[in-house]
């Protein structure tokens, strides 16, 4: 690894640390190494488990969870906490940063959102080039209101449009907004669910990040890559193939953002 690019991370966590002290997270640092815990495994499949003393350990994959187990566990009276360390994937070590936080308000989300849009552009001079944002409810609500099966959530998940087309015909509302551009589905849900809670917080999302210049895009495709999540999520990119922040809702009370330090294009 080069010199430049192991100061520009140090750089990196000293700032955004900072940041997030400033800003009243608090900052954990703890061990890679936790007693192993079957949902870890179910939700990260790469999570390098071994055994000592006849007890299993695992070493962290991933921040999400062990911030989850350890505020569980400890019953933490804080509710916003930011870290910056290693994970450990396929035999790999990742440096990650973020925050996690818990019970917050969609004031709050948003603002979180914002914090670390404007640390990035600020900061480091960067633009983003687009947003891209889901939530799963949003499917549930065109199933629940045109009695669809089940079945056609992995088919929308999967972009299979010439399947959808024979199952729903190509006039049904939800086939309309599949095979739409990904820039008019926004108007589209708006269209039939602009009054729901869910549409009502991504309009005020869209509308807090204007400033940003860069593309917002509603995606009912979209599914992010960690299964935990369960709500609202979002990817931000740099003009780069992978997201720089990605985040979202998880275990019905808890929203975290994570920011990509691999390939992410940042660093």
């Amino acid at each position: 690894m080069k010199n430049d690019l192991i100061i520009r991370r140090l750089k990196f966590a000293q700032d955004y640390t900072q940041l997030l002290a400033d800003e009243n997270y608090q900052l954990v640092d703890m061990n890679m190494v936790e007693p192993f815990n079957i949902d870890d495994k179910r939700h990260h499949s790469s999570t390098i488990i071994f055994e000592r003393n006849e007890q299993l350990f695992s070493i962290r994959s991933d921040w999400t969870r062990s911030l989850l187990n350890y505020s569980e566990n400890y019953h933490l009276s804080q509710r916003f906490f930011g870290y910056f360390g290693p994970v450990v994937r396929n035999y790999e070590t990742f440096h990650q940063a973020g925050v996690e936080l818990y019970r917050p308000t969609d004031e709050e989300i948003l603002s979180s959102i914002d914090m670390h849009l404007s640390f990035v552009t600020e900061r480091y001079s960067e633009k983003f080039h687009s947003i891209v944002v889901n939530d799963d409810t949003l499917l549930d609500l065109y199933i629940d209101k045109y009695a669809l099966d089940s079945g056609i959530r992995n088919l929308v998940h999967e972009k299979n449009l010439s399947e959808l087309r024979k199952q729903l015909g190509q006039t049904h509302p939800l086939y309309i907004l599949l095979s739409a551009k990904v820039s008019d589905q926004m108007d589209l849900v708006n269209a039939e669910f602009g009054d729901s809670e869910i549409m009502r917080f991504i309009d005020r999302l869209k509308q807090a990040l204007g400033g940003y210049g860069m593309k917002f895009i509603l995606d009912l495709s979209f599914r992010s890559p960690q299964s935990y999540y369960n709500g609202f999520y979002f990817q931000a990119f740099l003009d780069h193939d992978y997201p720089l922040l990605s985040g979202g809702e998880y275990n019905s009370s808890a929203f975290g953002i994570a920011v990509n330090l691999s390939n992410g294009g940042l660093l």
